[in-house]
């Protein structure tokens, strides 16, 4: 099992279409986790594509396999988060054994792409949680 640590963004120029170089992109979420020493960056993405867009019903009936239960509560938090699916034109980052694979979604599957230069965001702190339930609260 080797560490990775899997950051989402969110194209904020192009929603579904093609992520293009220089595009803007804010990370909305980061999650480190243990996988397989074969887990390869562009399986990873998949496997986040499908927790961060199939419904929260299949990932609670599988809550009692290996990695169910962490990944129904990742896919929560994300919900929780209110944020948008991911889709054509949005980022993900793999980092496992200090090297980093940028990944753009497209139609079909992934393409590796350049480290990009227009970001902002930041990984998944509690401080972002506190900000979001104090704003829940008061909007």
């Amino acid at each position: 099992m080797t560490l990775h640590v899997i950051a989402v963004y969110h194209n904020t120029e192009s929603r579904f279409l093609p992520y293009e170089t220089g595009h803007a992109l804010t990370q909305v979420i980061s999650h480190w986790r243990h996988l397989p020493d074969t887990a390869t960056p562009e399986k990873t993405a998949a496997w986040i594509y499908g927790l961060f867009n199939i419904g929260l019903d299949p990932l609670e009936n599988g809550r009692a396999t290996p990695t169910g239960e962490a990944d129904f509560l990742l896919a929560c938090t994300y919900r929780l988060l209110r944020l948008r699916s991911v889709s054509t034109g949005d980022v993900v980052a793999v980092t496992a054994n200090g090297h980093t694979t940028w990944l753009a979604c497209e139609f079909v599957g992934w393409q590796r792409i350049d480290t990009p230069t227009g970001i902002t965001g930041a990984p998944l702190t509690a401080d972002t949680v506190h900000r979001h339930l104090r704003s829940r609260r008061h909007g």
